[in-house]
């Protein structure tokens, strides 16, 4: 019959050897992901540089007296109705057609830019409107435009 268990002897890491492994851990790590550490070390140098680390760092460290003066002030009245709207402001967002919008933005740019170059200090007469007409550019222009008006006013 065997004898029975009466002493259990642990066995013991020494912290050295604990530290040698989180260490290589470490660096094994490091190794693996050094793209993404290069790319931390730089976001944190930029964010450094522009101090916004040290707002960053005080916000942390203060977090419960921030956010306390960020909520008085945007409870204050005047902000009720934008906080109000945000809600249906994002669901218009999603609703809009950005390229659309953008050609249209482009275009609208390019005409503001030809109106301040362009230097006219005399008045335009019905015939010359009917000739205007005939240039292709202020035609389109003028296509897009009421067919923006009709899309506008449709139900």
């Amino acid at each position: 019959m065997a004898e029975k268990i009466s002493h259990i002897k642990r066995m013991e890491i020494s912290e050295e050897s604990i530290q040698e492994r989180n260490l290589d851990e470490i660096t094994q790590s490091i190794s693996e992901n050094k793209e993404a550490v290069l790319k931390g070390i730089d976001l944190l140098e930029t964010l450094n540089q522009s101090g916004t680390l040290d707002t960053l760092n005080a916000f942390v460290k203060h977090r419960e007296d921030a956010l306390e003066n960020i909520v008085k002030e945007v409870n204050k009245p005047q902000y009720t109705a934008i906080l109000e709207n945000l809600p249906r402001l994002i669901m218009l967002i999603g609703e809009l057609n950005v390229t659309g919008m953008e050609q249209f933005a482009g275009k609208l740019n390019h005409g503001v830019k030809e109106a301040a170059v362009s230097k006219v200090s005399e008045k335009t007469s019905y015939l010359d409107l009917i000739k205007a007409l005939k240039d292709p550019e202020i035609n389109r222009s003028i296509t897009m435009l009421l067919q923006f008006l009709r899309g506008m006013g449709k139900e």
